[in-house]
């Protein structure tokens, strides 16, 4: 049976998917709402004749109605190829002779900005000169400052370049993270007016919607991509975002493809599609070969004999590339300016013990290291040493919470304290695992070679030198790490003198976001996280009322669960934790205030 209580449409496959609100509404504004039975597969004059048989008294003749119907909050024209909005198309209905209705046409839909939405200078000529990149190259790099407006110049594009034909064309965006996916959507309801680009976020959910030719952005991740082509590769069924002909595909934080071997660049290379973007506000972080994959994803082949030169590269950009710089828009733009802080704490006499003896112990595993071939699980144990060091400057109570029994081992069993040092959970396992890629391996072994230059010279002192447990047991005394009793006093002072203004606290690890949000509890300061293990929807809400609900002024966010690309709009104060090679870019840049970056 459905929701009405008939019985189920044999075509039905589960659920009460055979049953949509249909939302109807006349000329004089007035709606009406039925649940109603229907196909996919239906076509529009189907459905309307059936509608009027079933509800024949709610019909007047010569009256103009629109149809929509709703799922899940989002509406969508009845007819399953085309979305119907004011303006587009008229119905005039006669119950008499229902079987007249029309049928609608792609050439009725006109899509725009909001009458309030008015492209700046710079983002107009960015969509002109990406129209000409189209043309000219199918494509190319968007590489504007965070907050210059790259996500509106897209969308713009999209409805400048939509095809007026009756044909699909639907493009495929590719973004880091389900915090930034539910960005984009957030853009499109409140930048473009309504209908102007059905749309729908890609998961297991939304599947079947793919399908539906009634859409002109499908929006993804790049894990979701990935996934699904190893999974096509190990099972040789077919991939729905893999096998499927795009009309354009953009890549939010291309960045994420910077290198041509890893598992996310060979799923992106798959995907099929006419009109090719890269967006990213750094281009380039670390070496020039991090260009290469874009350039292959762009299909724009690169001189093999010239693409390690610089001015060659340099040159290749030129001719791809639109970027723009706050720096070089200042006397268009009001952008107020950015403070940086560097905020230099000293640790405590037994912070500063136990922080020694990890970088001793990491010290020695590196010599051994280099002696012994640099073997793979040599080089495991210093990651995980390195992790340790860096957990140790947020909070001691991250190691002494995992290993009660540390500071004891330390005194009387080098080798199984260090075997405790080295036991994993998985959320730690699949931080080493990232080691690979290339920004953290870079870290890594520029860590592990100061650590080693430095050391090397005090060796004889090192092997004479005891661990002072005594310094060591004042920790178990100890509430508040240096660096978090800071952070309160941080908090407290900013929202007491500085009414409105807003904070984001980040850092990587996720237990010391725990230990931090506890504390703020306890001592009754209001605040909001924003991590991995919270489900897509409580972070969107929290997103949501991070930067709509004045009463919330403080943010907790571990920088991988969707620190790339995040836009915080409220915020102007943002209090890094713990030092990261190439933290993602989260936009300060929208509100009319000076920003502030408290590095710690």
């Amino acid at each position: 049976m459905n929701s009405r209580g008939q019985p189920r449409c044999a075509k039905c496959e589960r659920g009460f998917t055979d049953t949509y609100r249909l939302i109807v509404r006349n000329q004089a504004e007035s709606t009406h709402r039925y649940l109603f039975h229907a196909h996919r597969d239906d076509n529009l004059q189907n459905i309307l004749i059936s509608l009027c048989q079933e509800f024949p008294n709610d019909w007047s003749p010569e009256t103009v109605y629109f149809f929509y119907i709703d799922i899940g909050g989002s509406y969508y024209a009845v007819e399953h190829a085309f979305w119907l909005r004011d303006k587009d198309h008229v119905l005039i209905t006669t119950v008499e002779d229902p079987g007249q209705l029309p049928d609608v046409s792609m050439n009725a839909i006109h899509a725009s900005l909001r009458e309030d939405v008015e492209l700046q200078s710079h983002q107009e000529e960015g969509v002109y000169r990406m129209i000409s990149m189209e043309k000219s190259y199918r494509g190319g790099i968007l590489a504007d400052d965070m907050g210059l407006g790259k996500t509106l110049q897209m969308l713009s594009l999209i409805m400048r370049q939509q095809p007026k034909l009756n044909v699909r064309a639907c493009t495929l965006v590719v973004v880091p993270s389900r915090g930034v996916a539910e960005q984009w959507a957030e853009e499109i309801r409140t930048k473009t007016t309504y209908g102007s680009l059905p749309h729908f976020i890609y998961s297991e959910e939304t599947l079947t919607l793919i399908d539906q030719p009634i859409f002109r952005i499908v929006i993804t991740t790049y894990d979701r991509v990935r996934s699904e082509y190893r999974t096509s590769q190990t099972t040789g069924k077919p991939s729905p975002l893999i096998d499927q002909d795009w009309y354009r595909v953009v890549l939010d934080e291309s960045n994420k493809i910077r290198t041509m071997h890893s598992k996310v660049t060979e799923s992106v290379l798959e995907l099929r599609t006419r009109y090719r973007w890269c967006l990213t506000g750094t281009p380039l972080q670390n070496d020039i070969s991090e260009l290469y994959p874009i350039f292959a994803f762009l299909e724009i082949p690169l001189s093999t004999k010239h693409k390690h030169d610089p001015a060659y590269m340099s040159t290749m950009l030129k001719q791809h590339m639109v970027r723009r710089t706050k720096r070089s828009l200042q006397n268009a733009l009001t952008i107020l300016p950015q403070r940086e802080n560097r905020v230099v704490l000293e640790f405590t006499e037994a912070e500063r013990a136990l922080y020694d003896y990890l970088e001793r112990v990491l010290y020695k595993q590196i010599s051994d290291w280099r002696k012994n071939a640099q073997n793979d699980n040599g080089r495991t144990i210093a990651g995980i040493l390195y992790l340790r060091l860096k957990q140790t400057c947020g909070h001691f109570r991250i190691l002494l919470g995992k290993f009660p029994n540390l500071i004891p081992l330390m005194e009387s069993d080098q080798e199984a304290a260090l075997h405790e040092l080295g036991t994993v959970d998985d959320r730690e396992q699949r931080r080493i695992e990232r080691y690979s890629a290339q920004d953290e391996e870079n870290e890594l072994h520029e860590v592990m070679d100061i650590i080693e230059t430095y050391y090397n010279h005090l060796e004889q002192q090192l092997q004479q030198s005891q661990v002072d447990i005594g310094a060591l047991q004042e920790l178990f005394h100890r509430e508040h790490s240096t660096k978090l009793a800071w952070l309160i006093r941080f908090l407290q002072t900013t929202t007491r003198q500085n009414r409105g203004e807003k904070i984001v606290v980040v850092t990587q690890f996720l237990d010391l976001l725990y230990i931090i949000s506890d504390v703020l509890s306890k001592i009754s300061i209001k605040h909001i996280t924003y991590h991995g293990e919270m489900s897509s929807i409580s972070r969107t809400v929290s997103l949501r009322q991070f930067n709509h609900d004045d009463e919330v002024r403080i943010m907790l966010l571990t920088l991988k669960a969707g620190g790339v690309g995040l836009n915080l709009q409220r915020a102007n104060h943002m209090v890094i934790l713990d030092r990261w090679w190439n933290p993602g870019t989260l936009c300060l840049h929208t509100q009319p205030k000076k920003t502030f970056f408290w590095l710690v």
